[in-house]
């Protein structure tokens, strides 16, 4: 089976940048925003496919989530070149559609926002056994730091939806925090695979420390030295 990474962070720390060390050849974008992917290089790497002009594209454009599924399985069983599948940015795939169905009185579109999101985990966690998805999504920040400890933990629209799924990151065993962070430096932009603060979290062992790069290359090296029999 695949492996489902859910990145989350605020907007501006870094998720979609770390899509850079990838190998534009076997990765694919599914932008819901239309927006520029934000490194060198990005638009010449990665292109908008299309059927006649364009079929060995690497980027398609859509907040529609029965078009992410789809695509996810036309990767699955009509691109064996692909293994690294990017959803950028999944949170607009919920609220795009709260405001395109906004004049509903009924509380079936949360319903259906809640099953779209379990679809595309357990879609992204059913492909071929050599793809990684990368699920990009921002972060809200729970509690006032006084009565309760702040914490991070991944957006959502509302506490019917939260209701039915517990919580979002419950889908996913692999959860990492992207943030920016002041050294002496400059600025360094890392994920976190488990923070006090947050929902981040990873198999025991999986990585060798709580911070690592921002790198999805590197993340995907270290998924597949774990689940590798062997080792590395």
């Amino acid at each position: 089976m695949s492996r489902a990474v859910f990145v989350i962070g605020e907007s501006g720390s870094g998720k979609s940048s770390a899509i850079r060390t990838l190998n534009p050849s076997d990765t694919f974008v599914i932008n819901a925003l239309n927006k520029d992917l934000p490194f060198k290089g990005s638009a010449k790497n990665y292109t908008l496919w299309h059927k006649e002009k364009n079929p060995d594209g690497n980027l398609v454009i859509t907040a529609n989530s029965e078009v992410v599924l789809k695509w996810l399985q036309h990767i699955d069983a009509k691109m064996p070149h692909i293994k690294n599948i990017i959803i950028d940015d999944n949170t607009f795939l919920t609220s795009l559609e709260l405001l395109r169905r906004s004049r509903e009185t009924t509380w079936e579109k949360y319903t259906d926002i809640a099953n779209n999101f379990v679809a595309l985990a357990n879609v992204s966690k059913s492909l071929r056994d050599d793809i990684v998805v990368y699920i990009l999504h921002h972060t809200k920040e729970d509690g006032d730091g006084l009565l309760e400890e702040k914490t991070n933990r991944a957006m959502s629209y509302g506490k019917l939806i939260d209701e039915k799924l517990c919580s979002q990151e419950a889908q996913f065993t692999i959860v990492l925090l992207a943030k920016k962070e002041n050294t002496d430096n400059g600025l360094e932009y890392v994920f976190y695979t488990r923070d006090a603060h947050s929902t981040a979290k990873a198999p025991h062992g999986m990585f060798e420390n709580d911070k690592i790069p921002n790198d999805f290359e590197y993340v995907r090296k270290a998924i597949e030295c774990f689940y590798d029999d062997n080792g590395c």
